[in-house]
């Protein structure tokens, strides 16, 4: 008889479920959605819908919500204010990304929080990994350091103001396990290739941190779905997401702005600015910060038809995308760039 999967937590909430077909959909929204996590997969179950993933097809963790998501909660008035996301690739099928956020913000980050620590615990514990702990301390190389065999643990946080496990490494040193907190009073972290054994050079993650005033420099070799979600645990779980986000892959949104940015740049970009209105130019930096279109008037004091004729012509002009017939507007891909161009050069 098959061994019954054990549960290993629940978050109940509000879900989007977003991929190249549900992003199209003009009627997507924010719905309930209950997820359960189990030590092998995880359910996520709308109204109308149950989506099973095992653990082994999940690529990401906590990566940023699509601009669409986020304009799609602010039109229905629903509250994300804290969400996270769960994305994954089942075999033959298309990249999913799951939002979701607690029903209410009322109890703040805990709820999300929590959650995620399981989901990382079951992505990440017990995973190998080799490490060089305090290969370099206080600038100086210590020659008697070598790569040690590992795995990824979580241990109890030994703090009076916090409970909960945290992620750290442990080694075998007598038949005992010892362990490295590697993830705490961090300097810095970068990615760098060196030598994990005589023949094979990797990317290894350098952690730099602080201990009796002096920085330790340690290396961490993992395998790059698990040092993403290494990564991605400092960013959401940890004070320390500052020194990790230049690691962190992109998203759509911001690859999309990059590209149009590189296509409207120099001369082409700087004529398409000088073409537009302050009035112009002041809505699309008021859209550009995510205030509503509805908002637009009062924000700016400006008349309601006179805002509604601007809008027309952004639109017209190829910098704004009309998502509802009522003046319910984005900015398209020249327009963001166009309005990026404003905000750093005036």
């Amino acid at each position: 008889m098959a061994r019954k999967p054990k549960e290993v937590a629940v978050f109940n909430g509000k879900g989007i479920l977003l991929n190249q077909y549900t992003m199209k959909n003009p009627v997507l929204k924010w719905e309930k959605l209950d997820i359960i996590l189990y030590e092998d997969k995880i359910n996520f179950i709308f109204p109308n819908k149950k989506v099973e993933v095992e653990l082994q097809h999940v690529e990401d963790v906590g990566a940023e919500l699509p601009r669409r998501a986020i304009e799609v909660a602010k039109s229905s008035l629903e509250d994300i204010t804290y969400h996270s996301s769960i994305t994954f690739r089942p075999p033959e099928s298309d990249k999913t990304m799951v939002g979701f956020a607690p029903e209410t913000s009322i109890y703040g980050r805990k709820p999300i929080e929590n959650f995620l620590r399981k989901v990382f615990y079951v992505l990440l514990n017990k995973k190998e990994i080799k490490i060089q702990y305090g290969a370099i301390k206080g600038g100086s190389i210590d020659p008697n350091v070598k790569w040690e065999d590992g795995y990824l643990i979580f241990v109890q946080r030994k703090s009076a103001l916090s409970s909960g496990e945290i992620l750290a490494v442990a080694v075998l040193e007598n038949g005992k396990p010892k362990i490295y907190n590697l993830f705490s009073n961090i300097e810095s972290i970068r990615l760098k290739t060196k030598l994990i054994n005589e023949n094979e050079e990797a990317e290894v993650l350098e952690i730099k941190q602080i201990k009796s005033n002096e920085t330790i420099t340690s290396y961490l070799y993992i395998e790059k779905r698990e040092r993403l979600f290494v990564l991605r645990y400092i960013a959401t779980l940890t004070k320390y997401k500052n020194t990790v986000k230049d690691l962190l892959p992109k998203s759509e949104d911001e690859l999309t702005s990059e590209f149009a940015a590189e296509s409207w740049s120099g001369e082409k970009i700087k004529s398409e600015v000088e073409k537009l209105s302050p009035e112009e130019q002041e809505i699309l930096m008021a859209l550009y910060t995510g205030i509503s279109p509805l908002e637009l008037p009062n924000m700016l004091n400006m008349d309601v038809d006179e805002v509604e004729r601007i809008l027309d012509e952004l639109i017209d002009k190829g910098l704004l995308n009309l998502v509802r017939i009522r003046k319910e507007v984005e900015l398209s891909e020249k327009g963001r760039a166009v309005t990026n161009y404003i905000v750093t050069n005036f």
